[in-house]
């Protein structure tokens, strides 16, 4: 069996299995040998011990399949990176409330008064941009349509009468006061035809919708507004039902976009100026979680700070604006926050993902030969953001497991499954 295969095997095994505080064997050994100690001690196969799949674990040693290691253009189980110095970054917990993001949101109303004929859309569907949403029909609308036929008409008529005196004025058979007259004829037509297409524009028609609805073959029918969506989004609230008449102005659904949602938090008087003299560096960073989804981190940048202070809390709103394209933030949710600050001064620090713990003691997994990875005790500092200071057990430039490291973990934790020489 390939060591891929036993690798993630015990990562299955171990995610369920019992761990047992009295097995001495937990990889540690390590700790108190020498890189070259560790590749030539011998295990009880009298097989170096490094090589042996049952007694590696007690070494610390994990033995990585290439088929597991990210790579340029290939996905894998294990990312390894250089360790680095790192800005050291401060964070400014706060607490909020996440709110629909008012600039991604429209409130629709009908341009004109009007019957509810038909519904297409319903509360929480998606809806794309200049979809149809419902259909009026409106004796407003018949006016107008009626005002639009009536001055396209007299406006042909006018313009063939006008091209006609034009001939006969050319050919010296009419005199050119005909031909002025013709033209003032025209022209006024032309001007009312425009005001009627703007008055039909103002209904919510584009040019489309009132060549459609002006045409011949519609003389004689109801008026039918069709209202459309001015933008995508999904409709999040609905005053809107069949035969019901409905004034102009009146809201009767609302479209958000929820691909982005705002955050308004609340920063105590003593906090903000390290808040304001942070913000004038550039955007500030802000980390979000709510109670439903604590494994996730949300990401998003504060836009706004309040200009005025809330005299009972003593605090001051301010707004982030996250992307929610997963649709897993909804408005309404309470959140606890992060504002990162970064400071001047350089750690070593390494990504979260890539620090593990077992029985209070913290480790990662330092490749120490190619295709070995050795469980290295660090000593954690301060949380940041992403990453976590080392104080002790790392030098920058270690190339160590910075994701994946969960299923080295369940490799040299074997022992608590019962493996190893005493088999």
């Amino acid at each position: 069996m390939k060591h891929a295969t036993i690798t993630l095997f015990a990562l299955a095994a171990f995610a369920s299995a019992p761990l047992f505080a009295e097995d001495k064997h937990d990889g540690a050994e390590h700790q108190t040998r020498t890189e070259a100690e560790l590749f030539t001690a011998t295990c009880e196969h009298k097989i170096p011990q490094y090589t042996c799949d049952e007694c590696r674990y007690e070494l610390g040693l994990v033995k990585l399949d290439p088929s597991l290691i990210t790579a340029p253009g290939k996905a894998g189980l294990v990312k390894i990176l250089p360790v680095t110095r790192q800005n050291a970054q401060s964070l400014l917990p706060l607490h909020g409330e996440i709110v629909l993001n008012d600039a991604a949101l429209t409130h629709i109303s009908p341009r004109v008064a009007g019957t509810v004929r038909t519904i297409k859309t319903a509360l929480g569907q998606t809806v794309k941009k200049d979809g149809v949403l419902f259909e009026l029909e409106s004796p407003e609308l018949g006016l107008a349509i009626g005002a639009y036929r009536k001055n396209k008409t007299l406006a042909a008529l006018t313009l063939k009468n006008l091209e006609r005196e034009k001939s006969l004025v050319a050919q010296k058979l009419s005199p050119e006061a005909d031909m002025v007259d013709a033209q003032m004829k025209y022209d006024e037509y032309r001007v009312e035809l425009e005001s009627a297409g703007n008055a039909l524009a103002v209904m919510g028609l584009d040019a489309k919708a009132i060549a459609a609805l002006t045409a011949d073959g519609q003389s004689g029918k109801p008026s039918v507004l069709p209202v459309q969506a001015p933008q995508s989004g999904i409709v999040i609230e609905k005053h809107l039902n069949l035969g019901e008449t409905v004034e102009r102005g009146k809201d009767v659904l609302t479209v958000a976009d929820l691909s982005s949602v705002w955050v308004w938090l609340e920063v105590y008087e003593n906090d903000l100026p390290a808040l304001t003299a942070e913000a004038k560096k550039g955007a500030l960073r802000v980390q979000v979680k709510v109670s439903s989804l604590p494994e996730r981190t949300f990401e998003g940048t504060i836009d706004l700070i309040g200009a005025t202070m809330d005299e009972d809390t003593r605090t001051v709103k301010i707004r982030a604006v996250l992307g929610n394209a997963e649709g897993l933030l909804r408005p309404g949710m309470f959140c606890a926050a992060n504002v990162v600050f970064e400071t001047p001064e350089k750690v070593i620090a390494v990504p979260k993902s890539a620090l593990m713990s077992d029985e209070g003691k913290h480790f990662v997994f330092r490749m120490v030969r190619d295709g070995f990875a050795l469980r290295t005790d660090v000593e954690p500092g301060r949380d940041f953001a992403d990453s976590v200071e080392i104080t002790r057990g790392l030098k920058e430039g270690a190339q160590i497991a910075t994701e994946g490291a969960f299923v080295l973990k369940s490799d040299v934790l074997r022992a608590k499954m019962g493996a190893g020489c005493a088999d």
